[in-house]
């Protein structure tokens, strides 16, 4: 493996700072059940998050969000439910051998997989499959229907929390823009345009939540949008 690939593999889902973001993503959803959304980029300046760019529709979870922590509902393995919360961004990934970003960066061949399986000691972590040995659950980073075409890593349950859930991306829409199974995913233009917008030495953030909660972020993320 050269130092390269050992760089992006070290680095992948490891939490980045939690303070001092410049870069932020707002995703507003009507509400928790709701499986669309608005997301909005953010640069903070003097103090005060200012939008870069035009908002974009997003499609989440089949049955829309749930809570990292402190509130029901939950997000949990296999609940189809995008998680919302604060979430530092910890790297991209496509099909192409050269990266499609800034931040560290995963080739998806056709070995890459991240593990669903709760009873993995590796769940939640991406690696490169080996036949002989399998996990017992596991994604394919490279799927046939190329949503994974290009994508970022969200760092929901970046500890691994056996069951909190798993492999939470921002990806490619499907063809029928049907919700997803947990992820946020948009048309192809925006989403490259949000992940070569991502500086890793701006710590970007996702800050995911319905609508109703939004207020109580404002003082935190100043200059946030809720409308």
């Amino acid at each position: 493996m050269s130092k390269f690939r050992s760089l992006i593999f070290f680095m992948i889902l490891t939490p980045l700072a939690v303070s001092g973001s410049q870069q932020l993503v707002v995703v507003l959803s009507p509400d928790m059940n709701t499986t669309s959304g608005v997301m909005t980029r953010y640069e903070k300046c003097t103090g005060v998050y200012t939008a870069v760019g035009t908002a974009i529709p997003v499609i989440i979870g089949r049955n829309g969000l749930g809570w990292d922590s402190g509130a029901e509902p939950l997000k949990r393995e296999g609940d189809g439910k995008s998680p919302a919360g604060i979430f530092d961004i910890a790297s991209t990934f496509g099909e192409d051998s050269t990266p499609n970003s800034r931040m560290p960066y995963w080739f998806a061949d056709d070995k890459l997989i991240c593990i669903d399986d709760v009873n993995d000691t590796n769940y939640n972590r991406m690696s490169r499959l080996d036949p002989t040995n399998p996990p017992k659950s596991f994604e394919l980073m490279r799927r046939n229907d190329a949503v994974y075409r290009n994508g970022a890593v969200i760092d929901y349950n970046g500890a691994g929390v056996s069951g909190r859930g798993s492999c939470i991306f921002f990806h490619l829409n499907h063809v029928n823009k049907r919700p997803t199974a947990g992820c946020t995913a948009m048309e192809e233009q925006p989403l490259l345009e949000l992940i070569r917008w991502f500086d890793p030495q701006k710590k970007p953030k996702l800050l995911q939540i319905p609508k109703s909660a939004c207020e109580q972020y404002q003082k935190e993320f100043v200059g946030i949008e809720c409308e």
